[in-house]
């Protein structure tokens, strides 16, 4: 990988670690999206039930979606704080973009075997989640900034910086 593109401040953060781009805050939280509607019907005590029914009639649907949009949270939480992990998470890390594109891919199986049980009848909404979806694993394959955000090496924080 050719480093040199990437010479700007603005691509590192503070500690030196590279940062993510805003498409990948953006992909991950569109995997994450059952887990969204989850704690928002969490958080809203009495209609959280209701909430939950009416986005997802299916329970199997959540819950496919929460199995799906775990690596998307998992990797957003680990973004912002790479240089205090241990060192088995940087390998982890590396994997990053195998593993987004595997979630995608199950989120776009998911996709598929909803349109497929509704009779392939046309709906804006799945359209368009489809179309986003499509854009998004697209975007994960061809850019160097995604290339680039996981295979950069990690600088650790040092004794003297943690004071």
């Amino acid at each position: 990988m050719n480093t040199l593109l990437y010479q700007s401040p603005d691509y590192f953060d503070k500690h030196g670690n590279a940062k993510p781009a805003l498409f990948f805050w953006l992909a991950c939280i569109f995997l994450a999206r059952a887990w969204i509607v989850f704690v928002i019907a969490g958080v809203s005590r009495e209609q959280g039930a209701d909430m939950l029914a009416l986005i997802y009639p299916n329970h199997d649907a959540l819950y496919m979606g929460l199995a799906v949009g775990f690596p998307s949270v998992a990797l957003m939480l680990m973004a912002g704080n790479l240089h205090r992990y241990p060192r088995v998470i940087e390998n982890v890390w590396h994997w990053g973009r195998a593993i987004l594109l595997a979630a995608f891919s199950c989120d776009l199986v998911l996709q598929i075997k909803h349109l497929t049980v509704g009779h392939w009848r046309f709906h804006w909404s799945s359209a368009v989640t489809l179309l986003i979806a499509l854009w998004l694993v697209i975007y994960l394959l061809r850019s160097r900034r995604i290339q680039f955000l996981f295979a950069s090496p990690i600088y650790r924080e040092t004794e003297r910086e943690k004071k």
